[in-house]
């Protein structure tokens, strides 16, 4: 008679399609419980379901009796004619952040053997428990939206896609199947211990959430599935609203916020939310989300991130930029000749040209210039305008509403220490019509 554990999960297989009998899938199996239950669940699929399998196994050389354990894997996969690899992590006596060095090799040596071997799809043996605890543990984190996601059942990989059929079974259920099925598999007794976050949710947290309500793991699977869904059409929403209004600018971006602002704060945020998560994979903390909102109220804020980020909320634009666009300005200067281009440090090209014919990109001066300076702009800095006064330029640029980061990075070209240009911000005034003059610019995009 065929086993109850074996008919869901061929149901669910089935329901799902996240298998295919023309796939090469390689089976992530550790020894333990959940990886030996996915394996000999995938082996009693009925043939016209059940792909082509191959196992591959870490020995992670972290407790005495691992190699005896990748050793029971072998046996298993050779009795059964199932192609096997395994290598051995070659790591320091103490490893700094051992869990992800560890994770990043097994999921590495996975990925070589699946090119080597034209291996389509990757299975593991996540299953309800680690689902619930992996919930838990990013709410009690951040309480993120886009943060909470658990784990996702099926995704792109880098070699094909990452598969993991047994999200809607817990530990019990596999290892009363195991018992039922005769079949052995090996217990990691740090897993009993409450040395980790993950270990006390799962020894304390877990059992008094599942007392109250039995059917815990089912809810947090639904929750997983649903959030998931949730979170695709509010990417796509968000993607369609956002890509008209975003702008790639000098180490960073440009969102224009112009009928946005009128939006509650809260859902401004979870967009700003979005696009940090989007553009440079940062997530943000509760303070960081909390101050985003008290952002928007403002003419001008700014809010760093993790790393050398930051958010710049300057009028109707929000900047997301690396924090290196707000330094102090530039003491770089360059001596420019009429008719000879000039590369600045940050890839922008000038050209001075003299001109015979008036245009908006053309300027009088009543001399001709004996020094040609391209530079920008220091303190006490002034341009003159066409009544003969002489306005601070810092003023100009509030008035024109710039972004603080934008006006450190402009270029002025001076006539004889007297500015007479500033791209898109100031072209020199003067009624004298005596010497024609325009710059060639070209952008650094």
């Amino acid at each position: 008679m065929t086993d109850p554990t074996e008919i869901k999960f061929m149901q669910i297989m089935h329901q799902t399609a996240y298998l295919k009998p023309e796939d090469r899938l390689l089976v992530a199996v550790s020894g333990g419980s959940d990886s030996m239950a996915l394996l000999n669940l995938l082996l009693h699929l009925p043939d016209s379901m059940r792909p082509k399998l191959f196992v591959a196994t870490v020995d992670f050389a972290l407790r005495s009796i691992s190699s005896q354990e990748v050793a029971a894997v072998r046996q298993f996969c050779q009795q059964r004619q199932i192609p096997f690899w395994t290598t051995r992590w070659q790591h320091a006596t103490s490893v700094t952040s051992m869990e992800a060095q560890a994770r990043q090799f097994r999921y590495n040596f996975f990925q070589q053997i699946m090119q080597k071997n034209q291996l389509t799809k990757l299975a593991t043996a996540h299953q309800a428990d680690d689902q619930a605890e992996t919930i838990l543990m990013k709410l009690i984190r951040s309480g993120s939206f886009w943060t909470v996601q658990g784990i996702v059942p099926c995704q792109t990989w880098k070699v094909g896609q990452l598969v993991r059929p047994l999200l809607n079974f817990t530990k019990k259920e596999l290892q009363d199947y195991l018992h039922r099925q005769h079949l052995s598999y090996a217990v990691d007794e740090s897993n009993f211990q409450d040395i980790t976050w993950r270990n006390r949710l799962r020894h304390y947290v877990l059992p008094q959430l599942q007392r109250e309500n039995p059917r815990l793991h089912e809810h947090l699977q639904q929750f997983s599935q649903q959030q998931i869904s949730v979170q695709n059409l509010l990417q796509q929403y968000f993607q369609t609203l956002i890509a008209p209004r975003l702008t790639r600018v000098l180490q960073g971006w440009q969102l224009d916020l112009q009928d946005l602002l009128t939006g509650e704060p809260v859902q401004l945020s979870l967009l700003v939310q979005y696009l940090v998560h989007d553009l440079i994979q940062v997530e943000l903390t509760g303070r960081q989300l909390a101050a985003v909102q008290q952002l928007f109220p403002k003419a001008n804020g700014l809010l760093k991130l993790t790393g050398d980020w930051q958010l710049q909320k300057s009028y109707r634009y929000l900047f997301l930029l690396r924090s290196a666009t707000s330094t102090s300005p530039s003491t770089e200067q360059y001596l420019l000749q009429i008719d000879q281009q000039v590369l600045a440090n940050d890839g922008q090209k000038f050209t001075i040209k003299q001109s015979i014919q008036k245009s908006p990109k053309t300027f009088y001066y009543d001399h001709w210039p004996r020094r040609i300076v391209l530079r920008h702009r220091q303190p006490g800095d002034q341009v003159r305008l066409l009544n003969g006064q002489h306005q601070k330029l810092k003023a100009r640029l509030i008035n024109l509403k710039i972004p603080q980061w934008q006006r450190d990075q402009l270029w002025l070209i001076l006539f004889d220490q007297e500015i007479v240009w500033i791209p898109q911000v100031y072209r020199y005034q003067t009624p004298s019509k005596k010497f024609l003059f325009e710059v060639k610019w070209e952008r650094n995009n």
